[in-house]
């Protein structure tokens, strides 16, 4: 009796772990983010930013509804860079950690979230580098940040 018991309790536990474990925030299904519209998901943040960081504006004609800014990116140990953006949309605000592979043009997004803080933690892996051919904004903020790294 006992041991049914815990045999129960325990794959309840699996099971409730498996639920949330599955669960997606919209921003990211099927491995990919649709940064494009990221900023309508409830990863965004409403209202005043607490401490907002000034970065550098992104030329984005295939989006010109929002204004994207690189806050910051550096260069890993193999090559790639790393770079820190900002979605805004009026009073909504988002986040995204990416990896570049400049000399491929290889792209994907590793994080999202609604503050700065977060989005260095968070995990949104939307699956491996993958090129940015027929992603025309994933190509414009690539074209920028690997601009900026050459220089």
């Amino acid at each position: 009796m006992i041991r049914s018991t815990v045999v129960l309790m325990a794959g309840a536990m699996l099971a409730a772990c498996g639920n949330s474990a599955t669960s997606e925030p919209d921003a990211v299904t099927n491995n990919t983010v649709d940064l494009r519209h990221l900023v309508e998901t409830e990863v965004a943040g409403t209202g005043i930013e607490r401490y907002p960081l000034e970065g550098v504006e992104i030329p984005t004609p295939s989006d010109a509804q929002s204004r994207y800014e690189v806050l910051r990116q550096r260069r890993t140990a193999s090559g790639t860079i790393i770079a820190i953006l900002r979605q805004q949309r009026g009073d909504r605000f988002v986040y995204a950690r990416t990896e570049l592979d400049c000399d491929r043009n290889l792209f994907h997004v590793v994080g999202v979230a609604d503050t700065r803080a977060h989005v260095e933690t968070n995990v949104a892996h939307d699956g491996p580098l993958r090129s940015t051919n027929g992603l025309p904004l994933r190509q414009e903020l690539s074209r920028f940040i690997c601009a900026r790294a050459s220089a």
